[in-house]
């Protein structure tokens, strides 16, 4: 018994040492946590601060709730570190927030530079700033968050649309000098299509793809057209095929909660062989979306294809400014998808049949349909 005694206490000693051991470095993380949240708040006001400045000193009255903010913190990690904090400060001065679509974390890698764009939706004018990695090595207090330096990128341009649609060439000069540090597209693109209303389902979409490109706007709008014209039955989900892909994937993905890791979304890269094979209808076809009937043995599809229009925007020689054309021409229609999708064939699989199946490598899905020569 006294054996047994002593070993029992030893191993509740054993297990006491590992707790405290636990909660030690528990409580060291989040005092270093706590940090990193503090120093990057700072730098998220910082940012928003610099920006005001630079705004007021070219003629401009920025409010705080008339503020477009983009920015990839929580994405881009600098010396390790997290730089989620930076919301929270550039919501605090800027007025900027996810609840009022003004606040936009756009996706980035980890090794990206961290950068912020303040946009005042009154005078058109964008700050744009980069933080500058070497100059966030903190001092023994943690206090120097706010010094010169940290940003090593900061301009300040007037990029409302109509005022560069009447300035291209001027603007392609600076745009071809990187004047937002290679994000020129990506952050005119998004900001102007906040200011003109774009809905929160369309900030989803190009926030995950990270720029708000023609592409993308094609699977917004066909989201669109599934929610309205193929809409899941009884809750059921989809199953999306696509059969050319493009960057409406990421749109469709993110819309539809459809994705690889949930076993919802296939892609296929059809070769020229493939394409020339296809029947005359179906050569612009793109997407199979597919639907549990009410059976849930049994599956219907219907292959869509996304038709090209004409935005009547000219062709400028800009092309950030063309681009951003397109983008607006098609917000003022993202309620009317009907005008760009078009469904080449329905039909349906045979009972018991999951359309995983048919996605299968080697399976020739385009013969199954009836859509090859």
């Amino acid at each position: 018994m006294k054996t047994k005694i002593l070993w029992k206490d030893k191993l509740y000693g054993s297990i006491s040492a590992i707790i405290i051991f636990l909660m030690a470095a528990t409580i060291c993380y989040g005092l270093e946590a706590g940090q990193d949240y503090d120093k990057w708040k700072a730098i998220g006001k910082t940012a928003v601060d610099n920006a005001f400045v630079a705004m007021k000193k070219a003629g401009a009255k920025p409010q705080k709730g008339n503020i477009i903010v983009l920015t990839n913190a929580g994405y881009a990690e600098v010396n390790g570190t997290s730089t989620q904090g930076a919301l929270d400060g550039l919501t605090d001065v800027s007025g900027a927030s996810r609840g009022s679509n003004t606040l936009s974390e756009i996706h980035s890698t980890p090794w990206t530079k961290l950068w912020f764009a303040i946009y005042d939706k009154t005078s058109g004018l964008c700050a744009y700033l980069e933080v500058n990695p070497s100059a966030m090595v903190e001092s023994a207090d943690g206090k120097k968050t706010g010094l010169p330096g940290v940003f090593d990128v900061q301009a300040l341009e007037q990029v409302n649309f109509d005022h560069l649609r009447s300035h291209t060439d001027e603007y392609k000069t600076k745009f071809d000098k990187k004047v937002f540090g290679g994000n020129e597209f990506r952050v005119i693109a998004i900001v102007n299509a906040i200011a003109e209303g774009a809905p929160s389902y369309v900030v989803r979409a190009f926030e995950f793809h990270d720029h708000y490109c023609p592409g993308v706007t094609s699977g917004i709008i066909m989201a669109g057209y599934l929610k309205k014209n193929f809409p899941p039955i009884s809750g059921s989900d989809y199953f999306v095929q696509a059969i050319q892909p493009w960057c409406k994937e990421d749109a469709l993905m993110v819309l539809l909660n459809t994705t690889p890791g949930k076993g919802a979304y296939s892609v296929n890269y059809p070769t020229d062989a493939d394409k020339e094979r296809l029947l005359p209808e179906a050569k612009d076809a793109s997407t199979i979306v597919y639907r549990k009937k009410k059976d849930p043995k049994n599956w219907e599809g219907i292959v869509l294809a996304f038709k090209d229009a004409d935005t009547q925007c000219p062709e400028t020689g800009n092309g950030v400014v063309d681009k951003v054309c397109d983008d607006l021409w098609y917000l003022k229609r993202i309620g009317k998808p009907e005008e760009f999708v078009n469904v080449v064939k329905s039909f349906e699989l045979p009972e018991g049949v999951l359309p995983k199946e048919w996605a299968a490598p080697g399976v020739n899905y385009m013969e199954k349909i009836g859509l090859i020569r």
